[in-house]
């Protein structure tokens, strides 16, 4: 089907649904968290060479039991697409701009992005807001994201400083309602993936009961920004140092409806492990 064709009919379906209104079954929590989702973020690492060899690594796709994304650098998205619908493994961006087109040298709209064949991408990572990225922009690029028929990643969390002075939850809030700015209709895919800055890459992880209770309260914080459906639609990952020996300890949980995985994810066998703990 022509990208633009499925682009439009994506949004129109999202229209009809939104003006429906059907409150009982928003009540209801989301089909999409019977399964649990697993993002993997290559950040800038990989060369064509070596994504290869990683899909000829994997032995258990396709993976019915969990959902699964990668996301890899830009320039491997359209190279990598035959091979993610092969292992049935959806394609994500890293980033987009905030802007839908302009003289923005080396960004990447999110029309393109869509027509590359991306369903989701990432915004808002901590990588990125420690290089400048606002609250402003992250809302701007999450409203891009939903436009072009892609569901949006956002990061949130907070840096080990704010968390001895005991700002957790404020700076999270703050970032949750910033973000949801860009969310303009009640039934927008929306996804948000609570990254504590402390554990990213740092061997460090929450414990399940304090990452629970973090996503807990961000759950909390979409039902009295939105409603109780779309807080129960709206998957929330987990992000820190994730493992195949700490991911089925965290999926457990209530409101951890997944995770969004670093290093563990370069290696064929190490993130191939990861969803087989899920199993």
């Amino acid at each position: 089907m022509d990208s633009a064709l499925e682009k439009h009919i994506r949004q129109v379906v999202q229209q009809v649904l939104s003006s429906l209104q059907l409150t009982d079954i928003e009540e209801q929590p989301s089909i999409g968290r019977s399964k649990p989702l697993i993002v993997a973020n290559w950040k800038m690492n990989m060369t064509l060479q070596e994504a290869r060899e990683f899909f000829s690594g994997l032995t258990d796709a396709p993976y019915e039991h969990c959902e699964a994304v990668i996301c890899p650098p830009a320039p491997l998205l359209y190279p990598l697409k035959e091979l993610m619908q092969q292992a049935g493994i959806s394609l994500g961006a890293q980033n987009l701009h905030e802007k839908p087109k302009g003289a923005h040298t080396g960004e990447v709209h999110g029309e393109l992005l869509f027509e590359l064949g991306c369903s989701h991408v990432i915004i808002g990572h901590s990588e990125r807001r420690a290089a400048g990225e606002t609250d402003e922009q992250v809302a701007a690029k999450v409203h891009q994201a939903i436009g072009n028929s892609m569901i949006p990643i956002v990061c949130v969390g907070e840096t080990q400083l704010q968390r001895e002075l005991g700002l957790t939850k404020e700076v999270i809030r703050t970032q949750v309602e910033s973000a949801l700015a860009g969310v303009t209709e009640e039934r927008s895919p929306f996804i948000i993936a609570y990254e504590p800055v402390w554990a990213i890459g740092t061997g460090k992880t929450a414990q399940p009961s304090d990452a629970q209770d973090i996503h807990r309260e961000i759950r909390q914080m979409l039902a009295e920004k939105k409603s109780i459906g779309f807080a129960n639609r709206v998957p929330i990952l987990y992000g820190g140092s994730v493992s195949a020996s700490n991911i089925q300890e965290l999926c457990a949980r209530e409101d951890i409806d997944g995770a969004l995985v670093g290093g563990a994810s370069l290696q064929a066998h190490s993130f191939e492990a990861i969803l087989k703990a899920l199993r």
